[in-house]
C-alpha cells in the first residue's frame, strides 16, 4: 500500500454500515483541523419498523442497494473524485456481520483498486470521538456511549489508550426503549417516540426500579427495569386498553429511570477516576432528558460535559473518518497480506 504524506491536506473517505444505516462521508484534514465535506446517511427505519426491530438479512440487502448511491452522493457533495482520496476508513465491528461486510468490502475494493491506504475502525471508537468533530479534544475524559446496542463507560486517556470501566450486563438502554415502545404499539425505533411523548407525561407517576444504580460497580442492568415496566403495563390492562395520558406517564417515568441510572453511574466514574470532563455520545445521547440533566450538572464549573450534535449522535461515517485520521498513524496496515486479511468482527471489543 502506498504511504501517506502528513505534510499536506488529507482527504479521508469513510464508510459506516454496522447496523441498519449506511453512511459514507468525506473529511478534510488541514492545518486548521478536520472538516466534514459530506456525510450521507441512508436510514432503514421504514424497512424495519413494521417488524419491531432490525432484521439482519434485510439490513444487509438494503445496504447493498445504498452503497454505491451513498458513495456517489458523498463524493459529489464534497466536490471531489476518488483520485483525490488519500485515506479510507471503514467500520469493521462490532455490529451485524452481514451489514458490516457491505461497507467494509466497498472500502477494501476501492483501497485495493486505487492503492489507497485503509484503516479499520471500531464502531464504538467512532462514537467516543464524535463530539470532537465540533469541539476541541480534551484528554483525559470519561465516555458514556449509549445506543440501541451499546451502554458502555470508558476511561479515555488518548486515542490509543481507551479502557472499558463499566457496561450493561444485559439489555442496552436503547434496546429497552425499543422494547417498551413496541409493547405499547408505538413501533421501532422507540427512543425518539418515547422521548417526544414523555414530554406530555409526569416523570414521577410511576416509581420504576433503578437496578444496580447504587452498586459498588460501574456496570448497569436494564433487563429488570424492562420487566417492571411491562408488568405495570399488563397490570393496567395491556396494549390498547391504557388511556393516552397514562401511556405518556409510563414513557416519562421509564425515561427518567433510565436517565437516572446513566447519570448516577457516570458521576460515579467521575468521582472514582478524578476526571471532570465527560463525553456522552451514541444514538440515545440525542434524548432530550439526558441532555438537560447532564447539562444542568455541567453548570458546575468543576464538570464539563460534551455532546455531539444531534446529527452526529446516530451512526454516521463522519465519526468513523475522524477516528481514522488518528488510527492511520497509530495502527497502520503494514503490507498487502495484512490488508487482505481485514475482515468484519461482529463482537470486536474496544
Amino acid at each position: 500500500m502506498k504511504g501517506m504524506s502528513y505534510s499536506k491536506n488529507i482527504i479521508n473517505l469513510a464508510f459506516e454500515s454496522s447496523c441498519d444505516d449506511f453512511s459514507c462521508a468525506v473529511l478534510l484534514k488541514d492545518n486548521e483541523g478536520i472538516k466534514i465535506l459530506s456525510n450521507i446517511i441512508y436510514s432503514q427505519d421504514f424497512v424495519h419498523g413494521i417488524y419491531g426491530g432490525v432484521v439482519p438479512e434485510l439490513a444487509s440487502r438494503n445496504h447493498i442497494k445504498a452503497s454505491l448511491p451513498a458513495l456517489k452522493f458523498a463524493l459529489s457533495k464534497a466536490n471531489i473524485g476518488l483520485k483525490d482520496v488519500d485515506l479510507i476508513s471503514a467500520t469493521a465491528g462490532p455490529g451485524l456481520v452481514g451489514s458490516l461486510l457491505i461497507g467494509l468490502m466497498e472500502a477494501k475494493t476501492i483501497s485495493f483498486a486505487l492503492n489507497i491506504p485503509l484503516v479499520k475502525i471500531n464502531h464504538i471508537e467512532g462514537h467516543i470521538f464524535s463530539p470532537f468533530l465540533e469541539n476541541k479534544e480534551e484528554f483525559p475524559f470519561i465516555a458514556l456511549v449509549i445506543s440501541g446496542g451499546h451502554t458502555h463507560i470508558y476511561l479515555v486517556k488518548s486515542h490509543s489508550d481507551i479502557k472499558l470501566i463499566g457496561k450493561t450486563r444485559d439489555d442496552a438502554c436503547g434496546e429497552l426503549f425499543d422494547k417498551v415502545s413496541n409493547y405499547l404499539g408505538f413501533g421501532y425505533p422507540g427512543g425518539r417516540v418515547i422521548d417526544e411523548l414523555a414530554e406530555k407525561g409526569n416523570k414521577n407517576a410511576f416509581k420504576f426500579p433503578l437496578p444496580m444504580a447504587h452498586s459498588h460497580t460501574l456496570d448497569m442492568s436494564f433487563s429488570g427495569l424492562k420487566t417492571a415496566v411491562i408488568s405495570t403495563i399488563n397490570n393496567l390492562g395491556g396494549f390498547g386498553k391504557i388511556k393516552e395520558n397514562i401511556v405518556f406517564d409510563i414513557f416519562a417515568s421509564v425515561r427518567e429511570a433510565v436517565v437516572k441510572i446513566l447519570y448516577k453511574k457516570t458521576l460515579d466514574a467521575v468521582d472514582i477516576y478524578g476526571i471532570n470532563t465527560v463525553v456522552v455520545s451514541g444514538g440515545v445521547s440525542a434524548n432530550s432528558r439526558i441532555r438537560s440533566l447532564f447539562t444542568e450538572h455541567a453548570k458546575n464549573p468543576c464538570l464539563k460535559v460534551i455532546f455531539p450534535s444531534i446529527s452526529l449522535s446516530t451512526d454516521n461515517a463522519a465519526m468513523i473518518g475522524y477516528a481514522g485520521y488518528f488510527k492511520s498513524s497509530i495502527d497502520p496496515i503494514k503490507n498487502k497480506e495484512e490488508f487482505l486479511n481485514i475482515n468484519a468482527d461482529s463482537s470486536w471489543e474496544l
